[in-house]
């Protein structure tokens, strides 16, 4: 071998190697606080009310949520709103959702006897909906969103309710 190519071959040897793509941790786990509103409306019942709590989510590869939280609410009496949901969500910082969610409201509530209904309702209000996020941002370990809409319906036998959901806040940190 001649001293150019063992000169070449050392060089290529002790270079670093390309940058390969960090992959997203295959679980992370975060805590977040939100506020806003949920109501449930129905010809027997309306629940719900403004306020905020905390919330458990999962990010599986980067992309995949799964995630809890509850709220506690008022304007209609004291209620608990309680959510679990699964989603997915754009990688990068601007991280856009999409979550089909399952929402209880126990608590006070509003009832209304009507001839389809002459009792009241028994049990919480659930419904199961939509919910999108197109303003979230990642932020190094933080997530930050803020207006998300949902939208959902649930059953008054005989009828349906409507769920409604609006986040105006929605903050977490990557544990």
């Amino acid at each position: 071998m001649t001293p150019t190519t063992l000169l070449m071959l050392s060089t290529l040897a002790a270079s670093p190697a390309p940058a390969e793509e960090t992959m997203p941790p295959r679980h992370q786990l975060s805590l977040y606080a939100r506020s806003g509103a949920t109501v449930y409306l129905s010809p027997a019942r309306t629940h719900g009310g403004v306020g905020g709590g905390f919330g458990l989510r999962d990010t599986v590869d980067g992309r995949w949520l799964l995630q809890v939280d509850a709220s506690g609410l008022t304007g209609l009496g004291s209620a608990l709103a309680v959510r679990v949901g699964a989603g997915v969500q754009r990688q990068g910082w601007w991280a856009p959702a999409a979550l089909v969610s399952l929402t209880g409201l126990f608590g006070d509530r509003m009832d209304f006897l009507t001839p389809e209904h002459p009792a009241p309702v028994a049990g919480p209000s659930v419904g199961l909906g939509l919910t999108l996020a197109p303003a979230r941002f990642t932020l190094g370990r933080a997530q930050v969103s803020v207006f998300e809409l949902g939208v959902g319906v649930g059953t008054d036998r005989p009828g349906l309710g409507l769920l409604y959901g609006l986040t105006l806040l929605e903050v977490g940190v990557v544990l």
